[in-house]
């Protein structure tokens, strides 16, 4: 890596770095499709600035790999939770039925989220009324939620 003294006042502002945002989107996504949004710091010298601006295609290709690098394990539970939710009202009825009976513990994080979000939604985040039903301890429930990124 290359370093050159940039000590002089060739800046575009005040700060040594700018934020750039960058939105990226699958070609051929349809209209609507929510962008993808990053941040890609920036020195703020002119000339860095004039290179990221005619190289832009390469900057946003070195996004796009470094996205591929992260891993993804959330966006495939959140997938998951979303199909097991549309299936699972039967399975909340019979669990209110049964009043849970440690149900919690044999379940895939997919499942579980799904479960909470269905669960959450039916007793209006009544959290007494939802440890009633899965059969778990109000401290049982909160890790439950937490783990599962189900907001409060």
């Amino acid at each position: 890596m290359g370093y050159r003294d940039r000590s002089t006042n060739e800046r575009s502002g005040s700060h040594a770095y700018c934020i750039m945002e960058v939105r990226l989107r699958k070609k051929g996504a349809p209209a609507g499709t929510k962008d993808d949004l990053r941040i890609m710091t920036v020195d703020s010298h002119w000339d860095t600035l004039r290179f990221v601006q005619d190289n832009m295609d390469e900057c946003v290709g070195n996004v796009v790999k470094l996205k591929r690098m992260e891993p993804s394990a959330v966006d495939g539970v959140n997938e998951s939770a979303e199909l097991f939710q549309k299936n699972l009202e039967p399975l909340v009825a019979t669990l209110a039925a049964s009043q849970g009976q440690g149900v919690m513990d044999k379940l895939s994080v997919s499942l579980k989220k799904a479960l909470l979000l269905m669960v959450m939604e039916r007793y209006q985040s009544d959290r007494e009324r939802a440890c009633r039903v899965l059969g778990i301890s109000r401290e049982k429930l909160e890790k439950e939620l937490q783990l599962c990124g189900v907001a409060r």
